[in-house]
């Protein structure tokens, strides 16, 4: 089973610049009020743990002959059509009372962009995939060739 694509849907940069001037605000009013060791001690491991679970809580996207959603995994053989959507058609599919019963991973502190991956499974929940990716095209040509790799018809 070679992976094909693989993406991990990690925070953007200005969300761990914002979570550790969190992290040091706290660490200097601790360090105020016991010592100084103890805010820098708090700084160093609060950084260190919040910074383990940002990175390991991060969704992962992998396309190989099943399309893996973080846990999630859907067979490429039952998709029907693959769509890139920009941040505005990510909204608006994300809101829209049509897609109540989609499977939805968005991440827009991640990426804003998505790709709408519709199924040919009248057996399934979900009738259609959204999620989020920073390389849209990229996840999206990848659908594609497995599709048609197992004999399934994208377009």
């Amino acid at each position: 089973m070679k992976v094909t694509y693989r993406e991990r849907l990690l925070p953007k940069w200005w969300v761990f610049v914002f979570v550790g001037s969190l992290i040091a605000m706290l660490s200097v009013a601790y360090g105020a009020a016991i010592s100084v060791p103890v805010g820098w001690v708090m700084f160093i491991a609060l950084a260190a743990l919040v910074g383990v679970g940002m990175f390991t809580s991060s969704p992962v996207i992998e396309v190989s002959e099943v399309l893996r959603v973080d846990d999630a995994r859907l067979p490429v053989d039952v998709v029907s059509s693959v769509v890139v959507l920009d941040s505005v058609q990510t909204r608006t599919a994300r809101s829209g009372r049509t897609g109540a019963t989609n499977f939805v991973l968005v991440k827009t502190w991640a990426a804003a962009d998505a790709v709408l991956v519709t199924l040919d499974d009248p057996s399934d929940p979900h009738p259609a995939w959204l999620v989020s990716t920073r390389h849209p095209q990229a996840l999206m040509d990848a659908i594609t060739e497995g599709a048609q790799a197992t004999g399934s018809a994208t377009g």
